[in-house]
């Protein structure tokens, strides 16, 4: 019990001391360094991704400029106007089933 209130007594006696130095500290944005950071090519982005047969996450670490290339490609790769299947010219000669 008197832990407790010597805890209590040495808050109230502190808490002015607090109050007065945050008070001076000037104010600045602090979303504007973070901004800048964000827009960084080279920033590394770490994720924790399933593999397939594991119950456990892996973290895989690449920066900006990687995923982007990465998700570019795949996007390349999917693209239904870069699809098909070839055209007759290309099975002329072949047999069916074979």
């Amino acid at each position: 019990m008197r832990i407790a209130f010597l805890a209590a007594g040495l808050l109230l006696v502190a808490s002015p001391v607090f109050a007065q130095a945050g008070a001076g500290a000037p104010l600045a944005d602090p979303a504007a360094p973070k901004k800048k950071a964000m827009d960084d090519p080279n920033r590394i982005v770490c994720t924790r991704e399933h593999v397939v047969g594991s119950n456990r996450p892996q973290k895989v670490c690449m920066t900006v400029a990687q995923r982007q290339r990465l998700k570019d490609d795949a996007d390349r790769l999917t693209d239904p106007g870069n699809r098909s299947a070839g055209t007759a010219e290309d099975f002329k000669g072949q047999q069916p089933g074979g």
